[in-house]
């Protein structure tokens, strides 16, 4: 691998046909990326590579919308049109940057789609295949159970992206709010737990009361006491011990 290009912000590396760029650690801004891909657009034109690679893992720079259009004009559809297929991105650290990278290509429907990737690695072994026509349609899953941890590693297709991504953070949301109120949901009894499971079938007090052969006073008291201890302020807050914890 080969060194072609430097600067405070990027590097970029030639191999097997392939041009790779890594960001540093040196903060973004607008200008300072967009003269980086004039730069790199010059190198493109002068090796000619089969396949991209960016590494994307201190990128840090949220892709204002008014570039998406500028980009596809005139760094992807030149590259397109002189005959580039293959591109790959490695997952950025931060996921509000990974997000921005993912809408510059849909918003504009971009003639190149990339592959996005959880390693350099897979992007290479990707980019190096002869079979331009891949086309993977299903999610690949991995687990590592490493001591008291599990690692779960994963690639998607690049349109199934968005989706996955909005999935994987309000399961992060779940799971934080039941680390935090786990204590508190363990103090429910077992008549406390039949209710708000209840609850969360959208059943009111008369059908609570019939299903669990109890008063609707009972009800009443029993909800009392729910509130109580999982302090229950809202409606919100019963949607979110319901989603989280049945």
């Amino acid at each position: 691998m080969t060194k072609i290009y430097a600067s405070a912000y990027i590097e970029i590396y030639s191999s097997n046909n392939i041009l790779i760029q890594n960001w540093t650690t040196k903060p973004l801004n607008t200008s300072v990326f967009k003269n980086e891909l004039k730069h790199f657009l010059d190198l493109f034109f002068k090796y000619k590579p089969k396949g991209l690679l960016w590494i994307q893992d201190n990128f840090d720079l949220e892709i204002p919308e008014e570039m998406y259009n500028w980009i596809e004009e005139h760094i992807l559809v030149p590259q397109y049109k002189a005959g580039l297929r293959k591109l790959a991105f490695t997952v950025p650290k931060e996921q509000f940057a990974y997000l921005s990278i993912i809408n510059s290509f849909n918003e504009v429907k971009s003639v190149l789609q990339p592959r996005y990737f959880i390693c350099t690695e897979k992007a290479l072994a990707f980019l190096h295949e002869k079979n331009l026509e891949e086309n993977i349609t299903e999610t690949s899953l991995k687990i590592d159970h490493l001591n008291d941890k599990s690692k779960v590693s994963f690639d998607v297709e690049h349109r199934h992206l968005p989706q996955t991504i909005k999935y994987l953070k309000k399961l992060n949301k779940h799971l934080n709010f039941r680390v935090h109120n786990k204590q508190f949901f363990d103090l429910l009894t077992i008549r406390e737990i039949e209710i708000i499971k209840l609850i969360g079938e959208g059943k009111d007090k008369t059908e609570i009361a019939k299903a669990l052969f109890i008063s609707k006073n009972t009800v009443i008291t029993h909800r009392r006491n729910i509130i109580k201890k999982l302090n229950i302020k809202s409606q919100s807050d019963w949607k979110k011990y319901i989603d989280v914890f049945f």
